[in-house]
């Protein structure tokens, strides 16, 4: 196949009969340019997604991070969708393979950041939650990372998160969840004068990250005292501001890893 676009030294976009492919494989990239035959002995992972928006998704993700944690995310869906008994978006591949990641730089940086759900997500997600175990030994393994065990929980919820929708009930649930993400956009480009692009990887996370915690609102614990939210305050004061204009347009006190989380993730879209 011929390569379409050069996403890294190791993972390239291609085309084949209109339908678009991400290969990925060592030096797969490398001094290689658009329309270049690209070397199938070389291929170590395969990845088709359905929707085009997720394509473009992933292949712009992968621009920017190691092929190697998409791999490692792949290796865990894998493992995943032998387990569980529901069907996943295409978008697990982005947010898992995105968390990865995150987790990498986090780590790197010597910040660990509780899961406060851990014991919640074990008792009534038993089965994600074991995948999410699994996940850290794979991780160990292949990224030479040894991750706090709370991260197992972290990644079940990507899991969760990811379950296509069926049931009438769920759909009304989304549909008021849509609404609420929506006044929450909207809060945030009044208050920073400014548009928001909804179509990147910032955005992307943004949601995802209001979903989790949407989900885990009525298990929120009191957390104050998080020396990083001090920092974080001084640095970026109108990503702040605009977090506790969320709290109260929710009418719910966010708490100190919930204030952090909120205002990085805000942070990185007024940078955009």
């Amino acid at each position: 196949m011929r390569i379409k676009k050069i996403l890294n030294n190791n993972a390239v976009l291609v085309a084949d009969k209109g339908k678009d492919f991400i290969w990925i494989g060592t030096g797969l990239g490398f001094k290689k340019r658009p329309g270049d035959e690209a070397d199938s002995n070389k291929v170590e992972k395969t990845f088709v997604l359905n929707q085009e928006k997720s394509m473009s998704r992933f292949s712009e993700l992968l621009q920017n991070i190691s092929a190697e944690y998409a791999s490692v995310a792949d290796d865990i869906i894998h493992y995943a969708k032998g387990k569980i008994q529901y069907d996943l978006s295409d978008t697990i591949y982005i947010s898992l393979t995105d968390h990865i990641s995150n987790l990498v730089g986090l780590m790197k940086e010597g910040l660990h950041i509780p899961n406060q759900l851990t014991w919640e997500i074990k008792k009534f997600y038993p089965i994600e939650y074991a995948v999410g175990i699994h996940a850290l030994s794979l991780i160990q393994e292949k990224i030479h990372i040894q991750p706090e065990d709370y991260e197992a929980g972290n990644i079940a919820l990507h899991f969760i998160n990811a379950q296509i929708i069926k049931s009438d009930e769920q759909v009304e649930n989304i549909q008021k969840l849509t609404e609420k993400i929506r006044d929450i956009v909207t809060i945030i480009r009044i208050h920073n004068k400014m548009e928001i692009d909804e179509n990147t990887i910032a955005f992307d996370r943004f949601v995802t990250h209001l979903r989790f915690f949407f989900k885990r609102s009525n298990s929120v614990v009191n957390d104050a005292g998080n020396p990083l939210l001090v920092h974080v305050v001084e640095k970026y004061p109108d990503a702040y501001e605009t977090a506790k204009l969320i709290g109260d347009y929710l009418k719910i006190t966010l708490y100190d890893n919930e204030l952090l989380y909120l205002t990085l993730h805000i942070q990185k879209l007024i940078e955009k």
